[in-house]
């Protein structure tokens, strides 16, 4: 995690503060209990929540919002957990950050999202990825903090941010074309925010590797 916020976030909170949304975990938590309620009683409603860049320009803007009511899960115990995780994590990170930083970071997601859609005719069909790069800020930011897996078995974040962002390099490489910059996409706010500490964590580790390695020699 970054000591200091670089200078063009420092910038911005200067400049924009006012686009600090107080308590933006119960907005997405509403979205998605909303959603989530309207499948349930139609399943038709899926189709009709999804971004769709062609269908928005036929006059149904709705959808720029109504993705991200679209449910993690349509079974009822774990959408209550989900929710529940998720507003733990925003509250967590808005906590730490504030209101502007928290804002600006779930922004720039949706906000790339929606242009690499309209880019490239991609539909927006789940957020699971958008809630993964929430989970992702809050395992940079409260590595040493343990969850239970399951419900049953405790592990630090900073083990299971490691694993998804394992996954997430698996699924870069593997997949198609479209689905790699889709992930680039929805995920830019972690690389934005995030990178630059990764990549010195990262040539950091290697560096004590081979410092250990000559030692040994």
């Amino acid at each position: 995690m970054l000591s200091h916020d670089p200078k063009w976030l420092q910038f911005l909170s200067r400049r924009m503060r006012w686009l600090g949304v107080p308590h933006i975990a119960i907005i997405f938590v509403t979205l998605q209990v909303f959603g989530f309620l309207l499948i349930m009683s139609d399943p038709a409603w899926y189709g009709r929540l999804c971004l769709f860049p062609d269908l928005v320009l036929q006059g149904q803007p709705w959808r720029l919002l109504t993705f991200l009511s679209i449910p993690v899960s349509n079974s009822p115990i774990w959408m209550f957990f989900a929710c529940w995780f998720s507003y733990s994590i925003i509250n967590s990170i808005e906590a730490e950050w504030g209101e502007f930083k928290t804002t600006l970071y779930i922004l720039v997601s949706v906000l790339v999202t929606i242009l690499f859609s309209f880019a490239t005719g991609y539909p927006v069909t789940q957020v699971t990825d958008f809630t993964s790069t929430l989970f992702l800020a809050a395992a940079a930011l409260f590595p040493e903090t343990e969850i239970n897996l399951y419900m049953v078995i405790p592990v630090k974040m900073k083990y299971m941010g490691w694993l998804t962002l394992a996954y997430l390099a698996f699924r870069l490489i593997t997949g198609d074309w479209g689905s790699k910059l889709f992930l680039l996409a929805i995920y830019s706010n972690y690389f934005l925010f995030f990178g630059p500490s990764l990549i010195w964590q990262i040539k950091d580790w290697k560096r004590r590797r081979d410092y250990r390695s000559q030692w040994r020699k």
